[in-house]
Formats: structure tokens, sequence, C-alpha cells
């Protein structure tokens, strides 16, 4: 992580509706890395998926089932929309591929020497599963603010005040 090797760049961290701590501490194997990138990658099968996945329709309905406490708003998908392209697909297949989960962050956590700030939604379910950060983190504070996923867009002013929080 880069707030670990570089604590004087990185003086403190917030992280807002992060993955649950049992995905950022538990590898998944290679064979399935693999499975899923290449499945992204097709141009057949991950052309198709893709085709579809960026749809406005499909983008909210994701984003209201997934991302928004409520309804996501025109410029959501506006902006969203404004995105789409070859281009933006390759951190796009790693993400959903799980790349980032290829190893356990458990280490980088433990020893993070940040004040370390988790901000969630109280409309996430997944809110007991991201209790261990305070528990396996050496100074870290979870805060739950209105929302569900996308906090920053969703509400910008309790985040602003979440920063303020963590920078005193």
């Amino acid at each position: 992580m880069i707030a670990q090797r570089n604590p004087t760049t990185v003086s403190r961290l917030m992280l807002t509706s992060p993955p649950i701590y049992k995905d950022m501490v538990t590898a998944i194997a290679q064979k399935e890395l693999e499975r899923n990138y290449n499945f992204l990658k097709s141009p057949i099968f991950g052309n198709a998926a893709f085709s579809v996945l960026e749809s406005r329709q499909i983008i909210k309905f994701f984003s209201d089932t997934f991302l928004f406490a409520s309804k996501c708003d025109d410029d959501w998908l506006d902006e969203t929309e404004n995105e789409i392209s070859i281009e933006a697909r390759p951190p796009i297949q790693a993400f959903n591929a799980g790349l980032l989960q290829n190893r356990s962050f458990k280490q980088e956590l433990k020893n993070l020497p940040q004040k370390t700030m988790i901000v969630e939604g109280n409309g996430d379910k997944r809110s007991k599963d991201r209790l261990q950060y305070g528990v396996e983190m050496r100074t870290c504070t979870l805060r739950t603010i209105d929302g569900l996923n996308v906090l920053p867009w969703e509400n910008p002013k309790q985040v602003i005040d979440m920063i303020k929080e963590l920078n005193n």
C-alpha cells in the first residue's frame, strides 16, 4: 500500500466504503483471477458483457441497487456515460476480476502508522464486516454517515466534515 510505504507523504488516510476487512486480508487464487480477467478481456465475451454493462439502464439499475441509498441522479448517469470508452475498461476489468485481491494486505493494514478513518454509509449492510479494521489496525476509527456506497457523491458535506475531523 502506498500509504504504508510513504508515511511522511501520506500522514492520514480516509477510506470511504472500503471492501470488507476479510476481502482485504484474503487472497483470491491465481487461477480464479486469471479466469475472471481473461473472461473480461475476451474480445467476444468481454465485449458482449461491457456492451450490456455500459448501457444507461444497467448503470442506473446497478447504481440504484448497490451504490446509492436512494436513486442515483441524472448528473451521476451523465458523468458515467461521458467516461465510457475502450480506454477506460482495463482498470474496470482488473477490479472486477479481483486483481486487487491477488494477495493479503493484512501486514500492511496491521502496521499502518497513519491515523486512519473508515467512513461508511448507514445504508451499507456490510458494516459489521468492517469492524475488524478497528480491531486490527493501530489507529483506526470507524464512522457512519448518511448514504450507501459512493459517499463523496451522495453526501459531500458529511464527507468534508469527516475529513476535517480526521485532520484535527
